[in-house]
């Protein structure tokens, strides 16, 4: 169920001047709602200047903390994130949704994997409850960490980082690159991008030494991240992506969208219709138009928070950052990138 719940702000710890993380309570009988795998996010929702604002922020804590953490960075313009960082105390309620996302894994104590953990800024957050409970729970496990901000002081999570080498010495290993601050050893200055993978990869690293790998950060240097470790020997299937829900992606409308569309969706066990024209940017827009209260975040393509199936009729996706070739062929599509191609429709949120 992709339900919000009321959580109170336990904690909220400055990590940089620019960033905070946010450690809710979750009371006991929500326990179940709010397990998650490490990878996950929360979407939360608050009302800032009588908007209502939604946004995604990936679990930082790992599932045996049994603590529920986001960390924020603040960004420009971001006015969701300047509010976190800046006015969010210990106390206030905000809006939860249950935990989504299927970045990450489920671990075992029997797995034995090589892990490549790549972030840049606040991509730590996914790769840090990942990385935390590979240590933890998979004996077997290594976990390799290739971090980049701008300078040492914008880095979040230093200290935990700090501890956990200390505490897995043999086990993880950890490199930090910073775009806007030299360091002696040549190899660790500039940005965390392709370009340096390749450089890594040609003098310390053999990327098809890696079982997994796991890589979050600014959407233009995914593209070329994914190019170099694949030339230099990681298996395509062993790459995993996570991007960041900074801004809703704009999407070119099929040439072919149905001028109108009589919709119907079942939520919750309710079967609702609604009439979509061609004004409607998508399904989800058309619902929200008409008071219906669906799941969604980012609007963008990329949390997938907004999934449903088709179960009848034709739609075509302008954008789709999250689902995979086999969901699409099954009929899943993003109720916020998906319009009809036919005159009538039938989609189902709750499977």
């Amino acid at each position: 169920m992709t339900d919000f719940y009321p959580l109170k702000v336990a904690r909220a710890d400055k990590e940089t001047p620019d960033s905070v993380v946010l450690h809710f309570d979750v009371p006991q009988n929500l326990a179940d709602q709010f397990h998650f795998h490490p990878g996950q996010h929360l979407t939360i929702k608050s009302n800032i200047n009588g908007e209502e604002l939604r946004r995604c922020y990936s679990i930082s804590s790992a599932p045996s903390e049994n603590s529920l953490q986001v960390g924020i960075k603040a960004i420009s313009e971001g006015r969701f994130s300047n509010f976190a960082v800046n006015e969010i105390k210990v106390g206030d309620e905000l809006e939860v949704m249950t935990p989504q996302g299927h970045f990450g894994f489920t671990s075992s104590p029997e797995r034995k994997v090589n892990y490549l953990g790549i972030a840049v800024g606040s991509g730590i957050t996914p790769i840090l409850s990942m990385l935390k409970t590979a240590l933890e729970q998979e004996d077997n496990s290594t976990f390799t960490l290739l971090y980049g901000n701008r300078n040492v002081n914008s880095m979040m999570f230093r200290n935990q980082l700090l501890s956990l080498k200390n505490r897995y010495p043999h086990r993880l290993h950890v490199s930090y690159f910073f775009s806007r601050e030299t360091n002696e050893v040549e190899l660790w200055n500039g940005r965390l991008d392709g370009d340096k993978l390749r450089e890594l990869g040609s003098n310390l690293f053999n990327w098809s030494d890696f079982d997994a790998c796991y890589v979050c950060g600014p959407e233009e240097i995914l593209e070329s991240c994914y190019t170099a470790l694949v030339e230099g020997g990681l298996s395509e299937e062993n790459y995993h992506v996570e991007r960041f829900n900074t801004a809703t992606k704009s999407k070119a409308k099929p040439a072919n969208q149905s001028e109108n569309t009589q919709v119907t969706l079942k939520r919750d066990g309710r079967i609702m219709k609604i009439d979509m024209t061609s004004q409607d940017d998508s399904l989800l827009d058309a619902a929200l138009r008409q008071g219906v209260d669906l799941p969604y975040a980012c609007k963008g393509g990329v949390c997938a928070t907004c999934i449903c199936k088709v179960k009848s009729g034709q739609v075509e996706m302008g954008t789709n950052y999250s689902l995979e070739a086999d969901q699409v062929e099954d009929g899943y599509v993003l109720s916020c990138q998906a319009v009809p191609t036919t005159s009538e429709i039938e989609i189902d949120f709750d499977v």
